[in-house]
């Protein structure tokens, strides 16, 4: 049981560390695109703004579920990379299938990646409505 906390901890920590500078990353390139604009229009801008915010966070996750599967394939819970690579992404975006399953002694730690999943896809939730509002086409209490 401890094992598997320690190595949650060290997951979780660099999978937020990823997701903390990846964030910084998106923002800086998207304000530097609509500071230089590549298509005329100021809605075609904040199109493609929007745009690479969303491809930029569905790679962000993809690499943190990396992180995920690579461990979990480390310390032995999965026998292959796509096995543990799609447990990853199930457990992380809480879906939960039960057709994949660590190793029995690994299944605290998949839970863990659960709550670790909970509150990424949260913050990135967070990310593309803020988004969404500082670069792309909507604006503050004029939508929805």
């Amino acid at each position: 049981m401890i094992a598997n906390l320690v190595l949650a901890t060290v997951f979780d920590v660099a999978t937020f560390l990823v997701h903390a500078a990846g964030l910084i990353l998106l923002t800086h390139m998207v304000a530097f695109l609509l500071a230089h604009p590549v298509v005329n229009g100021t809605q075609g801008e904040k199109i493609i703004a929007m745009a690479l915010v969303a491809l930029g966070l569905y790679v962000l996750v993809c690499i943190e579920l990396t992180i995920w599967a690579v461990g979990m394939l480390a310390i032995g819970a999965f026998s292959d990379f796509a096995t543990a690579f799609y447990f990853s992404a199930s457990t992380f975006a809480t879906i939960g299938f039960n057709d994949a399953a660590p190793a029995k002694g690994w299944r605290l730690l998949a839970s863990m990646e659960g709550i670790t999943g909970l509150l990424i896809m949260g913050w990135t939730a967070a990310y593309l409505v803020t988004s969404g509002i500082r670069f792309g086409p909507f604006e503050r209490d004029k939508h929805f």
